[in-house]
C-alpha cells in the first residue's frame, strides 16, 4: 500500500472520508457533501481552474482511493450544457474486498457522435460502504479518435487487497 493510501486510511478513522478521485483529476472534494448528487456538492458547470482531460471513445483509466472494502462503482457522463442528462459508460463494477488504491483501467467514452469534441463531465458513484451513494466528478473533453488513455502504474493501480467483479446483477441503482 502506498503512503497516500496509508495517510487516507488513517484520516478515515478520524473523519468520514469515503473515496478520493485521483485519475482523472477531481473537479473538487468536499467530504461533508460527497453524498450530494451529481458531483459531491461541487458545481460541475464551473470549469474555472479545473483540469480537463481529453477522453477518447476508446476510454481511459479511473483511479481512486477508497476507505470502504465493499461497494458498487458506477461511471456515468454528461455533456455541457446538458449536465443533468447522464449516460452509463460501463457496467457497474462491484468491489468485494480491499481498502486503498483502486484502478478501473479502461472506462470507455460515450458512443454518441454528438458528444465528440464537446466538454463534459465524468461522474463516479460509490454505492454502499456506508449505506448510501457518494459522488465525485472530473472535467473531460470527449474525443472520437485516438487510442485509449494508457494507464500510468504510478498513479493508477490496485492495492493487493482489492478484489473487483464486473456488474452487480442483484442490485440496480436509480438516480
Amino acid at each position: 500500500m502506498n503512503l497516500k493510501s496509508l495517510l487516507l486510511l488513517g484520516l478515515a478513522s478520524a473523519t468520514s472520508a469515503h473515496f478520493i478521485l485521483e485519475v482523472p483529476p477531481s473537479i473538487g472534494f468536499d467530504d461533508d457533501n460527497l453524498g450530494l448528487a451529481p458531483c459531491g456538492g461541487i458545481d460541475q458547470t464551473n470549469r474555472t481552474g479545473g483540469t480537463q482531460t481529453n477522453w477518447p471513445k476508446k476510454g481511459g483509466p479511473i483511479g481512486l482511493v477508497t476507505t470502504h472494502a465493499h461497494a458498487v462503482w458506477e461511471f456515468r457522463a454528461s455533456v455541457v450544457p446538458f449536465t443533468n442528462n447522464w449516460v452509463n459508460l460501463s457496467p457497474n463494477i462491484t468491489q468485494t474486498a480491499g481498502l486503498g488504491s483502486v484502478c478501473f483501467s479502461n472506462i470507455p467514452g460515450p458512443s454518441n457522435p454528438f458528444w465528440y469534441g464537446r466538454k463534459g463531465v465524468i461522474q463516479i458513484i460509490q454505492h454502499g460502504g456506508h449505506g448510501g451513494s457518494l459522488y465525485q466528478c472530473a472535467f473531460v473533453k470527449f474525443k472520437r479518435y485516438g487510442p485509449a488513455i494508457t494507464v500510468n502504474p504510478e498513479t493508477c493501480f490496485n492495492d493487493t487487497s482489492i478484489a473487483l467483479e464486473w456488474g452487480n446483477p442483484a442490485e440496480e441503482h436509480e438516480h
